[in-house]
């Protein structure tokens, strides 16, 4: 019998279509009782192709099904700091329009970022009740450092999150229309934005939040060897959430790149364990120009003869047991 039905959004570009469809694979597998239907924002750079193998990936799953919504780029010529790199692209403001994009129909949703593995069954994060409030979320990684609040004018008290994983109200993004504040905070705090649109949610619903468990969000900060989160608060909960995250988020390394410092993210057997499942087996996406792949070569091979010194690593990430 099914037990319900989730409805969930990613948004993608050229360049995260095969993390994305990973990441719904790993939601069909864990979720096997449950309808889901996805919900796929994405722009001009994502073929035919590309969509024709996203929605193959998740229809051989009983009770999947995938939807797909064009977004017109012209509609973001105000966004400000739109880099296109590996970690941020122009992908990651589609979800500011949701309540637009969206039919009327749909009430609540949520949304996963591409670069996501989900472990387990996601019922009881869709359960959670949101009331009165705009979204459901789980503290960053980074959540004590207090440059945050001071740069975006939030009280510390209030915490910030992380907008990789959000249960989203929809009826109380419509009836407050909060798309004109997204874009308001885009102009008024354009020259301080680190971490773009979730920055503006974050401003946007600093007390308008659910906080939601650290397992269904665990991001790269939650697994540095130096803590930025509020260690007294968070410690125990996030070391229950070290031991069997409901959803692992690759923040910072994206194991699917064309080289990986060393030592690699603690999950990342857990990405390639799905990704060996899908049609994207073995895919690198490696975004360096050439000129720059081939400086990094020989730099490396001058490394491996101490004739430079080692890059330092991307973070220090604690030592814990290969779980997957």
């Amino acid at each position: 019998m099914r037990e319900s039905r989730i409805d969930i959004v990613a948004c993608t570009d050229k360049w995260f279509v095969m993390p994305t469809g990973v990441m719904m694979y790993s939601v069909c597998v864990n979720n096997p009782d449950v309808d889901i239907v996805f919900h796929v924002i994405h722009d001009d750079s994502v073929t035919s192709k590309n969509r024709r193998d996203l929605e193959e990936t998740v229809t051989v799953f009983k009770g999947k099904s995938i939807a797909f919504y064009h977004v017109d780029v012209t509609k973001f010529p105000s966004f400000p700091n739109l880099t296109i790199s590996s970690h941020v692209t122009q992908a990651c403001y589609y979800r500011l329009m949701l309540s637009e994009i969206l039919p009327k129909s749909i009430r609540k949703v949520l949304y996963l970022d591409g670069d996501i593995i989900v472990r387990h069954s996601l019922l009881p994060l869709w359960n959670t009740n949101l009331k009165d409030f705009a979204v459901g979320a789980v503290p960053d990684g980074s959540e004590g450092e207090l440059e945050y609040y001071h740069r975006l004018n939030i009280p510390p008290q209030l915490g910030y999150f992380n907008s990789g994983v959000l249960l989203i109200n929809l009826d109380y993004w419509r009836e407050h229309d909060v798309v004109k504040d997204f874009f308001r905070i885009l102009q008024e705090y354009a020259s301080k934005f680190k971490f773009h649109d979730q920055e503006v949610l974050n401003i946007v619903f600093s007390d308008k939040k659910v906080v939601l468990p650290i397992k269904y969000n665990l991001t790269g900060g939650s697994l540095e060897k130096i803590p930025h989160y509020d260690y007294k608060k968070y410690e125990k909960e996030v070391e229950e959430a070290r031991k069997d995250p409901v959803i692992v988020h690759f923040t910072i390394e994206k194991p699917w790149a064309g080289y990986l410092r060393h030592p690699r993210h603690p999950f990342a057997n857990t990405f390639f364990k799905y990704q060996s499942q899908t049609r994207w087996k073995g895919v690198k996406i490696d975004r360096r120009p050439f000129k720059l792949r081939v400086i990094n070569f020989v730099a490396d091979i001058l490394r491996k003869y101490g004739l430079k010194p080692q890059l330092p690593p991307l973070c220090e990430y604690i030592d814990i047991a290969p779980i997957d």
